[in-house]
């Protein structure tokens, strides 16, 4: 064989090597990205889990603390009406970034999970996070949850799933909150106006969209329709 078809032959090679590669990195992103949508990053979601886990303890122990300093009205005298501002203006007082905030069910998503206080990158690896500038449930205020949509336990995956009317519930250690789904929104990630007062409590949550990127942000609104006591 000549040096030309030596050259030759060793340049065909290579293509074929090359592309080899392309096409086993190509499949192994493809596979990657299909993991992350049905299963979540493996490991970003035990860090999430854990992060729940802390969450959800302490919460009860502040449930707890509610609980211990209630008032109990006298044997044979009605419960006093539920006014939960004073109750959610003493939590609010001792509330630190990072730690419990509520717990959050979506019952049409099947989904159920604890939010911490704050949006700061460590906080939402717990889980989702209430934007500190926001009210509490029961100030008749807006409050707004962001949360992860690919990663650390996805809380927010199927948020573009909800529709009008549909039920969210926050349990605060003072107190049960009911919301109805008013509408969902694509709007900029620079849209700071879905977190202001509206004139009425209500629930704002919000994630990037679409999934795998950050360029803007899906909103759903939904509006308080029942409180209750713990």
């Amino acid at each position: 064989m000549t040096d030309r078809g030596t050259a030759r032959s060793r340049a065909r090679a290579l293509l074929r090597f090359v592309g080899a590669v392309l096409a086993t990195t190509g499949a192994l992103l493809l596979a990657d990205v299909a993991v992350t949508l049905l299963w979540q990053e493996p490991i970003s979601a035990l860090v999430a889990a854990r992060g729940q886990n802390e969450l959800e303890s302490q919460l009860a122990t502040a449930s707890r603390r509610f609980a211990r300093a209630a008032d109990s009205p006298p044997a044979g005298q009605p419960l006093p009406r539920f006014e939960p501002a004073p109750a959610a203006r003493a939590f609010a007082a001792r509330l630190r970034k990072g730690r419990a905030f509520g717990r959050m069910e979506m019952p049409t998503l099947e989904r159920s999970f604890f939010v911490a206080e704050g949006t700061d990158t460590a906080t939402l690896r717990k889980g989702p996070g209430h934007y500190p500038s926001t009210g509490m449930p029961g100030q008749r205020r807006t409050i707004a949850v962001a949360g992860h949509r690919t990663t650390y336990g996805a809380p927010f995956a199927d948020l573009d799933e909800l529709r009008r009317g549909e039920r969210i519930m926050v349990t605060m250690p003072y107190g049960r909150f009911t919301y109805r789904v008013d509408q969902r929104r694509i709007v900029e990630r620079t849209a700071w106006w879905v977190t202001r007062s509206a004139g009425h409590e209500r629930l704002v949550l919000t994630t990037c969209h679409p999934p795998f990127s950050a360029a803007k942000r899906l909103v759903v609104f939904a509006r308080l329709s029942r409180s209750e006591g713990r």
